[in-house]
């Protein structure tokens, strides 16, 4: 099958971003991506529940590049999704990465304010697309 076919899939990739769970204020990243292979991607951040009964929230996600996978970070321009700042909310930024440095991770900001030990639930999803057909994992 080739990229003139009819089957998105083949053209497709889903990665994990960072995993789904109640976080407190802070930044998380999530593991090293390799794009090997992909020209562009979609990154998609989603909020859950708060808890705590914070007086306000919001949830920050980007895209950064490395050389290696394991340093060198630097944000990626273009590749930030508006902030979320209520529970059960979805973002997403759609990002080019024909000039993209090999790896990508995804860093996460939550920003909580007031309330008692608040945390918000958040996550993260890359869906990269190829030129070509993707190889299976």
């Amino acid at each position: 099958m080739n990229a003139n076919s009819t089957d998105a899939g083949v053209l497709v990739g889903i990665r994990p971003g960072t995993v789904p769970a109640a976080v407190g204020a802070g930044t998380r990243n999530s593991a090293a991506v390799d794009r090997l292979g992909f020209d562009s991607c979609v990154l998609a951040a989603s909020t859950g529940a708060a808890t705590g009964t914070p007086s306000g929230m919001s949830l920050a996600a980007k895209l950064q590049e490395s050389a290696d996978g394991q340093g060198g970070w630097t944000d990626l321009p273009g590749a930030s999704i508006e902030s979320l700042t209520a529970p059960n909310g979805v973002a997403r930024v759609n990002v080019r990465l024909s000039t993209a440095k090999r790896y990508v991770r995804v860093v996460e900001a939550v920003t909580l304010a007031g309330g008692t030990s608040p945390t918000l639930g958040a996550s993260s999803l890359l869906v990269l697309c190829g030129p070509d057909e993707i190889p299976a994992p």
